[in-house]
C-alpha cells in the first residue's frame, strides 16, 4: 500500500466530511474542521460578487482574537511578518480582515490558501504564556544567520493535487546535501501536523528525488504531544525541537 497516497486520500476525505455550510443573509458561512486556540472551529464567510466571482473572508476573526489575547501586532517586525504571510499566500488584509476573491474554478485553492493564512497568522503571532514577545520565525532567521545556515524564506510549490503549498524556508541542494523544505510550527498540535503533512506529501511528488522535509517545533513553553511526533515519524519527516536546535546545526548546513 502506498502510505503517501493513502494519507492524502484520507486527509481529503476528512476535510470534505467535516465541512459544514450555513446561509446567513447574503453570506455563506463555512465551518471547517480546523480548530483555533480556543478549540473553536475556524470559519470562512463567502459572498457572491458580480462577474461570477466570490469574496472569501475570515471577517476579521484572527486579528481580533490576537488583539483580545494581548498580542501587539503593531511593532515594525510583526507588521512586516504579517505582510509576508498574506503576500506569499495571495491574501489581502482589509481592515483587519483576511480576504481573497475567487472564481468557481479557483474556489477550492483560494479557500485552502485563506485557511493557511488564518492558521499561519494565528500561529506566528500567538504569545507564549510567559509573554515572550519574539516571533518564532524571527528567532529562526536569527539562528540561521548566526550559524551561517543558507536559506530561502517563504517559498511556494505546486503539489500533485494542483494545490499550491507554502513553506517557511528552503535550504537549496548542495554537492553533499539534498534540498530541504522547512515548516516552523509555533504551536504544535494535530491541526498543524496534519496540514504540514498534507503539504509535504502533496509537494514531494513534484520535487526532485531525495528532497527532504524538516519541521521546527517550538517546545520552549510546553512539550510537544507524543501523537504529533509519532505522526511525523510515521511519514518519515524529521522534527527538530527548538530547545535542542544546536544539536541539529549539521543537519541544516549546506556542507
Amino acid at each position: 500500500m502506498d502510505i503517501t497516497n493513502n494519507f492524502i486520500d484520507n486527509y481529503l476525505t476528512w476535510l470534505k466530511s467535516n465541512i459544514n455550510f450555513k446561509k446567513i443573509e447574503d453570506w455563506i458561512e463555512i465551518s471547517t474542521p480546523f480548530l483555533d486556540s480556543h478549540n473553536d472551529h475556524l470559519q470562512i464567510y463567502v459572498k457572491p460578487l458580480t462577474d461570477n466571482r466570490y469574496l472569501l473572508t475570515d471577517d476579521g476573526y484572527v486579528i481580533s482574537d490576537l488583539l483580545l489575547s494581548g498580542c501587539d501586532i503593531e511593532t515594525p517586525k510583526r507588521k512586516e511578518t504579517l505582510e509576508q504571510i498574506v503576500n506569499r499566500l495571495g491574501i489581502t488584509l482589509e481592515d483587519d480582515s483576511l480576504t481573497v476573491e475567487a472564481t468557481p474554478s479557483t474556489f477550492a485553492q483560494k479557500k485552502h490558501m485563506l485557511l493557511q493564512a488564518m492558521m499561519s497568522v494565528s500561529d506566528m503571532f500567538m504569545l507564549s504564556r510567559s509573554k515572550v514577545v519574539n516571533i518564532f520565525l524571527e528567532e529562526i532567521e536569527m539562528f540561521f544567520d548566526i550559524k551561517e545556515i543558507s536559506y530561502i524564506p517563504t517559498v511556494q510549490f505546486n503539489g500533485a493535487t494542483g494545490f499550491i503549498h507554502s513553506f517557511d524556508f528552503a535550504i537549496p541542494k548542495s554537492k553533499t546535501k539534498p534540498e530541504r523544505l522547512i515548516k516552523a510550527i509555533n504551536n504544535p498540535n494535530r491541526n498543524a501536523a496534519e496540514s504540514a503533512l498534507f503539504a509535504w506529501n502533496d509537494v514531494s511528488k513534484t520535487r526532485k528525488e531525495g528532497s527532504r522535509f524538516i519541521v521546527l517545533l517550538n517546545d520552549i513553553e510546553k512539550s510537544v504531544n507524543d501523537n504529533v511526533l509519532k505522526a511525523f515519524k510515521q511519514y518519515g519527516v524529521n522534527t527538530i525541537p527548538w530547545s535542542k536546535k544546536d544539536d541539529y546545526v549539521s543537519e541544516l548546513l549546506s556542507a
